[in-house]
């Protein structure tokens, strides 16, 4: 019998990419039948056809933590998500669910906990989430990405493990040099790479425009810079140099490249984008997104800024000036930009997703519905 697991998640990459990493390693373990549920109009229902996997959804969204009409909606959605995702367990019968952040996981996972299905975690955070936080006394197992995590979990020490974030497979499978020339970077180059997250950031998009004819006066920089689709339109006619040393882009695919292509990477400071940096080992300058839930992406910055392996540069009235400063000091010491390099070996974690697999395959043999032999684990 093949084994069905459900998987739910969504409202950020941070939240769809390793649920995505998850069922890549656990498809190298074994046959199983998955089935994804994610909220109405989440970034997941974009993502997740693309990969083949069938999708549902559910009414609930997030709880607003400011003054506004919707929330009075908040207790009628939550009401009707929890019968949704009811009908949903008990249409596909799940052997396991597995639940990877974001508001659409609260019903779902509640539910499958009273239907007696295993339910597993996974928290991307430094200081968890409000859903991880609710949902883990209902959880077998909750897999952080950070050590000192589960402090915050009300839980058995030992349903928490710590495991890192699962990233996609393919971020370390080019060399810089064949990065370089897919962009039509020279080789002697130094690459300042500009992320926002999948959506773009305004405010880096608008602090390098600032700064970025300052930071092209040396000479060997080049920028490689993702605006995002709503943001390139602005951007493209005051970032495009005549001397093409900037790559302007509104979504870069090929992540891969754009890492290894990169010298140094300025970036939002979320957990997914951390966890592949600390895969690819490249020092970065974070940018904590200052309307973040719980200020979780200062948390995360800060962080990794005590291991020595970032800058943080939090959004204040003239925070392009210590960007530059910043910038320019790592484009000129290939010495410090190695030392920062090496910082992220406590939390460079390339295994997460085999480990998490791992403890998914162990609780799929918790549940008395599945009348099987230990799975052997490659």
């Amino acid at each position: 019998m093949k084994k069905r697991i459900l998987i739910t998640g969504g409202g950020t990459g941070g939240h769809v990419y390793p649920a995505i990493a998850t069922m890549e390693a656990l498809s190298a373990m074994g046959e199983f039948e998955f089935l994804y549920v994610g909220g109405r109009g989440g970034i997941e229902t974009r993502i997740i056809p693309e990969w083949g996997v069938p999708l549902r959804t559910i009414w609930i969204s997030g709880f607003q933590r400011y003054l506004t009409w919707r929330n009075v909606l908040f207790p009628f959605k939550l009401g009707v998500s929890l019968v949704q995702s009811w009908w949903i367990l008990r249409r596909f019968r799940p052997h396991l669910a597995i639940g990877t952040g974001g508001y659409v996981t609260g019903p779902v996972l509640f539910a499958a906990y009273r239907m007696g299905i295993p339910v597993l975690i996974e928290e991307q955070d430094v200081y968890p989430g409000i859903t991880t936080r609710l949902l883990a006394p209902y959880a077998r197992k909750i897999c952080v990405a950070f050590e000192g995590a589960g402090r915050f979990l009300k839980v058995p020490s030992d349903r928490v493990v710590v495991t890192g974030n699962p990233v996609r497979r393919d971020l370390t499978a080019i060399t810089a040099e064949e990065a370089r020339r897919r962009w039509g970077i020279p080789p002697d180059a130094r690459v300042v790479l500009v992320l926002g997250g999948s959506q773009g950031a305004r405010s880096i998009n608008q602090a390098m425009l600032r700064i970025l004819s300052a930071l092209l006066q040396q000479p060997g920089v080049w920028v490689l810079w993702q605006t995002g689709p709503r943001r390139f339109a602005e951007v493209e006619p005051q970032g495009r140099r005549r001397d093409g040393r900037v790559r302007l882009l509104p979504y870069i695919e090929d992540m891969a490249a754009a890492y290894a292509a990169a010298d140094v990477v300025i970036t939002r400071a979320g957990a997914l984008t951390l966890a592949e940096l600390a895969v690819v080992q490249k020092p970065a300058i974070l940018i904590p997104y200052p309307h973040a839930a719980g200020n979780h992406q200062e948390l995360n910055a800060r962080y990794i800024e005590s291991l020595g392996a970032a800058v943080v540069i939090p959004e204040h009235p003239g925070w392009e000036k210590p960007l530059l400063q910043h910038l320019q000091t790592l484009l000129a010491s290939a010495a410090q930009r190695q030392r920062m390099a090496r910082c992220w070996a406590p939390v460079s974690r390339k295994d997460a997703a085999r480990k998490i697999a791992r403890m998914a395959l162990d609780l799929l043999e918790t549940n008395p519905s599945l009348k099987t032999t230990p799975t052997e684990v490659p």
